[in-house]
């Protein structure tokens, strides 16, 4: 039969067994708290990486449209480019041409070559805006006969100008 140290025994054994249950609920209860926590975490974390995807879609679409900026500013600057250097090379080409003609034609001659459509040396006459404009020349036109009756000291100051720099200030 059972004597009563095994009964004491028995309900000491029972009584740590109930101490680890209610330790295990306990553990339980801490581990599902903190289950609950980090789900909660995980979650926001998830709501942030959405937010984050979603402004990285809209970063992306303001790329696309800088990047279309820019290569229609790159277009935009090569055409200006281009005009500029037109514009130039046929500012060029006019100043050369009347500063031959000046020096092919005295001043006092400019009579001589009216009607004709050239100058003394053979040239043809050009007409500025014309010139500029890249229309054909008026051959009745003579843009220096403009000169006559202007002083002498005009003169001096457009032949001082072009031995100074061999460039005619048109502005």
């Amino acid at each position: 039969m059972l004597n009563f140290e095994q009964v004491k025994l028995l309900e000491e054994k029972v009584a740590k067994a109930i101490g680890y249950l209610e330790r295990l609920k306990e553990e339980r209860g801490a581990i599902l708290g903190r289950e609950a926590e980090l789900q909660g975490r995980l979650e926001a974390y998830q709501k942030q990486e959405a937010e984050m995807k979603a402004k990285m879609e809209s970063y992306n679409g303001r790329i696309g449209e800088l990047e279309g900026v820019v290569t229609r500013f790159k277009e935009d600057h090569g055409k200006m480019e281009e005009s500029v250097l037109t514009a130039l090379d046929r500012l060029s080409r006019f100043e050369q041409d009347i500063e031959s003609a000046m020096n092919e034609r005295p001043l006092g001659d400019t009579n001589k070559a009216k009607g004709s459509g050239k100058a003394s040396g053979g040239t043809p006459e050009l007409d500025g805006d014309a010139y500029l404009d890249g229309d054909a020349v008026d051959e009745d036109e003579d843009p220096l006969t403009d000169m006559e009756g202007q002083d002498d000291d005009e003169d001096d100051e457009d032949n001082a100008s072009q031995e100074k720099g061999g460039e005619l200030d048109i502005f």
